[in-house]
């Protein structure tokens, strides 16, 4: 039996026994990624299956049991690793941040800083209601250069809807130009698998920024720095897994983890199957993030910040029929958002036009009713 290596490997082998990790009473789907051993992660390839409790095996029915080694086409094959997910529970509350970060969050969310990745913004829902999430960072339209900002569709909505920063109907400054949601599965596998009903999150939005504001944008991310190049997502590797990566967002401020899965069903219903590209470890067992986190740019914990994804999911989501990882972040290949909203990310070695005497006037406006 040939080993799996690549992600490409570990998606044809789920694919080829997904009746049988359906039918396990009460799993909460499963994922790819690498085994961990001892509360480590190796660097063997596996298929990684959530339940939400371990059973010793001579309990169970024959078709109950999860076989050490999953088979799958071409003589290929793999590990199992069976993952105990925690039911979430209601009002569940945050654990209290750091000195730092405590006096950070209340800059991200003062409206002082400029857009930039890691600034609140506000929305409101069509019940009226107002909500926050977390710009990504500063992104510019690749058919006429206008330049804006990526957050999640959910937080962006649907064409049209204002966005305020940093409160909702605090100042406006800008509204949703495009959002998408999901894409089908085979639109990013090029016939290595298809799923029946599948779909991928992509879950972006991008914000066209109203003139007056232009000059408020600002590259990168906020005491972060610069945003390096998207790192690619290539299926015939492991991909980012196993990659450190660091982030900003309004609640729960610099938060460090690891990439530790991909391919995760995070929705599963008689008539779909929804899957997320990533799930993320906060490093140490800490929260990653939070509700009003949603929007954030995951980037590489190194030098070159290569940016990587954009977070959609907080750390006490229910996963599906009242069950949750309470430790786990969903994610986004970066990658998918920026083709999906044909944007590219603003560095600091761009030159964007000179805004007008009447966008500076408008801008300094706009600064005024900040303060």
């Amino acid at each position: 039996m040939a080993k799996a290596t690549s992600l490409a490997d570990l998606l044809r082998i789920r694919d080829a026994n997904s009746e049988l990790i359906d039918r396990i009473d009460g799993n909460l789907g499963s994922a790819l990624g690498y085994k961990i051993t001892g509360k480590k992660m190796t660097k063997t390839p596996a298929v990684i299956i959530f339940v939400p409790s371990k059973v010793d095996s001579s309990l169970l029915p024959a078709n109950q049991k999860i076989p050490k080694i999953l088979e799958g086409p071409d003589g290929l094959g793999c590990l199992t690793d069976i993952v105990v997910g925690k039911k979430a529970l209601d009002g569940a509350q945050s654990p209290p941040l750091d000195t730092a970060n405590e006096a950070l969050i209340e800059e991200l969310r003062g409206g002082q800083i400029g857009l930039i990745g890691g600034a609140q913004l506000g929305f409101f829902e069509s019940n009226g209601l107002g909500y926050v999430g977390t710009a990504a960072c500063a992104v510019r339209r690749k058919s006429d250069g206008r330049k804006g900002l990526l957050t999640n569709q959910h937080v962006g909505g649907p064409a049209g809807r204002v966005i305020y920063q940093p409160d909702p109907g605090n100042v406006r400054i800008g509204h949703t130009r495009a959002s998408f949601e999901t894409d089908p599965d085979e639109y990013y596998f090029n016939g290595l698998i298809d799923e029946e009903d599948a779909y991928y999150r992509i879950d972006c939005a991008f914000v066209d920024v109203q003139d007056a504001a232009l000059p408020l944008v600002k590259p990168g991310l906020y005491r972060l720095g610069s945003v390096g190049a998207p790192l690619p997502l290539d299926l015939e590797t492991m991909g980012p897994l196993g990659r450190n990566v660091i982030s900003i967002g309004r609640t729960r401020g610099i938060q460090r983890g690891t990439i530790a899965a991909f391919g995760y069903e995070w929705s599963d219903d008689p008539t779909s199957s929804v899957y997320t590209d990533y799930l993320v470890i906060g490093e140490k067992g800490m929260v990653f993030s939070d509700h009003g986190d949603s929007g954030k740019l995951l980037v590489t914990d190194d030098a070159k910040r290569n940016a990587v994804a954009l977070l959609w999911g907080g750390w006490y989501e229910r996963l599906r029929h009242g069950h949750g990882q309470e430790n786990w972040t969903y994610a986004i290949d970066i990658n998918k958002a920026l083709h999906r909203l044909e944007v590219e990310i603003v560095t600091d070695g761009a030159s964007p036009p000179r805004p007008s005497d009447a966008a500076r006037s408008r801008a300094k406006e706009v600064a005024r009713r900040r303060r």
